[in-house]
């Protein structure tokens, strides 16, 4: 098994191709184990279950677990210190309640969710308004698959599609890039609230931002807040903020004669290397070659 992310409170796992584990229990996670090819053999507090792809299971803490996978098979795993926020409001005793011991899940949707998430992972340093949406939508997806039949469907719909649309996760390119609306006065139809927040984030893309911050311009919960934007724009803030970003640097390469690492730190990039990504995959060329071409 091979440790893929680790977040706050959070771990994602996948293990494929042949795995077994030893005995053990987790002092302070929970602990979702999701087939999703061939068979998984889990062992859990000494009793056994035989699972297929769609039908997973979780460990509470300290409860004694482990299991093994055959060469045709894959399992993602996913640590949570806390209930995702709207299990652990309906307090205690429901949630433990609702948290059946096995799960029905769809294996073709964590495994596209999973690759977004892993995309997180790859990067140099993950900007933390990345990490931030990352994490709401593992936390999302948690609520969801372990709520109770009665909240299922309704948290699904809630979750509507606000971390679709970009496979990879990052940003959005060609005919499905952010509508980028304008911030100098009212646009008809948009609430006043999230005009702030466009300001907001026109005023000061090069610095770091937070969901947080936007969703209390936004006088809404930070899902809500999700939801919202997404609708407003098309993409999730980070999309928008690294496409605003983008745009900024083609305008810096055609009117300055600033190094491409200069204009890289000066628009808030960690690293030249994640500035060269994003540039590449909105413009289809490197930022070099687009000043070459100029």
């Amino acid at each position: 098994m091979e440790l893929n992310m680790t977040f706050n409170g959070l771990e994602l796992w996948k293990a494929s191709g042949g795995f077994a584990n030893e005995p053990h229990m987790h002092d302070d996670w929970y602990q979702v184990t999701l087939p999703i090819r061939g068979q998984c053999l889990l062992v859990q507090e000494q009793q056994t279950y035989t699972l297929h792809a769609g039908f997973g299971i979780i460990a509470h803490p300290r409860t004694e677990h482990f299991f093994e996978i055959g060469s045709d098979a894959a399992v993602i795993v996913i640590k949570f210190r806390n209930l995702p926020r709207g299990l652990a409001d309906r307090g205690s005793r429901s949630v433990h309640s609702e948290l059946q011991i096995t799960q029905a899940f769809d294996p073709a949707e964590i495994g596209r969710l999973f690759r977004g998430w892993h995309v997180t992972g790859l990067e140099d340093e993950p900007d933390p308004l990345l990490i931030q949406e990352t994490e709401l939508s593992v936390e999302q997806y948690l609520e969801r698959i372990l709520s109770g039949p009665e909240h299922s469907h309704r948290a699904a719909r809630e979750a509507g599609s606000i971390w679709s649309g970009s496979p990879e996760g990052l940003l959005l390119s060609g005919n499905n890039r952010p509508h980028f609306l304008g911030v100098n006065g009212s646009n008809l139809g948009i609430d006043p609230h999230m005009q702030r927040v466009l300001e907001y984030i026109h005023s000061d893309f090069t610095n770091p931002m937070d969901i947080d911050s936007m969703a209390a311009v936004a006088h809404q919960s930070r899902y809500h807040f999700m939801r919202s934007f997404k609708m407003l724009t098309g993409s999730t803030p980070y999309q928008y903020l690294l496409n605003l970003r983008v745009e900024e640097a083609v305008r810096c390469l055609r009117n300055t004669t600033e190094s491409v690492t200069e204009i890289s730190f000066a628009l808030g990039f960690s690293h030249v290397s994640q500035f060269y990504r994003a540039f590449q995959r909105v413009k289809g060329v490197t930022p070099m070659q687009f000043r070459n071409q100029l």
